[in-house]
């Protein structure tokens, strides 16, 4: 990680000119002027896609009620490619040139990237950037460290530290949901998931050892590369180790490959839970051909409606054949978040106000209740940020599992069915 700083050091040494001694007041349009938001993201992506749509929407939804103090919000899109150069190029441009109050940023590199452009150019460009798309933990450390240096920083999107949160019971689904007596674990080797793989001196353990803790033992474990393509000597391991269900930490990971032949291997009856990835799609059933019966994944696009505001917006996003991500929460409802601190504050020009009454309020526009702690990060636990679980099961219906409060308004009397039942239900057994 810090070598991964100080390599986008020396690059916003390069694109970060001596920045203008002019007054702070010519930095803000007048009060009649748009409030303006920035995205940066790779727009040719699936993510990308996603996450502008939502927060086109939410932009759009936001000005047909009357804006923010009366005033229009104005959303610019800046497309990165995924490449941080292209990033840091467009944050500036947006900070310094179109003077947003706000940027989104996406993936960890970037957003990385980002944070260091963006705290030098803070004390006289004073805005605020929204992370999504970005799970790596450690990523926001400099928020509790450094405070008034990235005091601007928000993370809208979950992390890698949620399997350890006492409020989302995570491991609690494997133990009493599914079942879990023995447990293969997989962890993709990705910087996102090293808090998984290596664990957090003082704060939490690996992955595996937060099982064990808990009380699951943890017969089968390995680090598999993002690039494999042949699973099966994997899944025939696993078959071999007594474990009754796979936990696979999955983002990049080819799901599709994995389930199909997961599917047709001596594995195939061991319960199988993703982290991540297409498996989170509704057209993951389509995709592997039938063969994800009992594929279990967290935040699945299936449409919970916890208000009113909810089912209205995933129809936007589907007319607008953009697919439902993790990061698709965040991106719809914190414009919403935003615009009640600003309006509580009454300007747009006081952004160091603005993020402290960001510390305080809390608002429920499309889902959960979004409120950010002493990190930046989100609150957890409903009715605050929740790990939403699906399951394929007959016929390819997505069918929400866990936790228990999204199952009731979502389909309730569902529940999640062991794999081997499933293929006998189908067998017609």
């Amino acid at each position: 990680m810090k070598k991964c700083l100080l390599k986008w050091m020396l690059v916003i040494a390069v694109v970060l000119p001596l920045v203008s001694t002019s007054s702070l007041s010519d930095a803000y349009a007048a009060s009649n002027d748009p409030v303006k938001f920035g995205f940066i993201g790779a727009l040719s992506t699936p993510f990308g896609l996603s996450n502008s749509t939502a927060l086109k929407i939410a932009v759009e939804e936001i000005n047909e009620e009357g804006g923010i103090l009366g005033r229009p919000v104005e959303l610019i899109i800046e497309d990165s490619k995924r490449e941080v150069p292209l990033a840091l190029a467009a944050y500036k441009k947006l900070v310094m040139q179109d003077k947003c109050l706000v940027v989104f940023t996406e993936g960890t590199e970037g957003t990385s990237a980002c944070s260091q452009l963006g705290a030098r150019l803070y004390p006289q460009y004073p805005h605020l950037q929204f992370a999504i798309w970005v799970a790596h933990y450690p990523l926001f450390d400099v928020v509790e460290k450094q405070y008034d240096k990235y005091k601007f920083m928000f993370r809208a999107f979950s992390n890698s530290s949620d399997s350890y949160h006492p409020d989302l019971h995570f491991v609690d689904f494997f133990k009493d949901v599914i079942g879990t007596k023995k447990l293969a674990l997989l962890i993709e080797d990705a910087g996102w998931s090293e808090v998984w793989r290596k664990g957090v001196p003082g704060k939490f353990p690996t992955e595996k050892e937060n099982f064990e803790q808990k009380g699951v033992d943890v017969v089968y474990h390995k680090v598999t590369d993002i690039k494999e393509k042949m699973f099966l000597p994997i899944l025939e391991e696993i078959s071999k180790s007594g474990a009754d269900t796979i936990y696979w930490i999955t983002a990049y990971t080819d799901t599709i490959t994995l389930t199909k032949q997961w599917a047709q291997s001596p594995a195939k009856d061991i319960d199988l839970v993703f982290q991540a990835g297409a498996c989170s799609y509704a057209a993951f059933w389509q995709m592997t051909g039938g063969l994800s019966l009992g594929v279990a994944s967290c935040w699945p696009e299936i449409a919970i409606p916890f208000t009113e505001h909810s089912m209205p917006f995933l129809k936007k996003m589907k007319e607008r054949k953009a697919g439902m991500m993790a990061s698709v929460y965040g991106c719809y409802d914190s414009p919403w978040l935003l615009k009640v601190a600003v309006e509580k504050v009454g300007n747009t020009k006081n952004v160091d106000e603005i993020i402290q009454t960001l510390e305080t309020v809390e608002n429920q526009r499309g889902f959960y209740k979004l409120k950010f702690d002493k990190r930046h990060e989100q609150v957890k636990g409903f009715p605050y940020q929740p790990v939403p679980i699906g399951q394929f099961q007959q016929e390819g219906e997505y069918v929400l599992v866990f936790p228990e409060e999204l199952v009731e308004i979502t389909n309730p009397g569902r529940e999640y069915v062991r794999v081997k039942e499933l293929r006998k239900q189908a067998a017609g057994e």
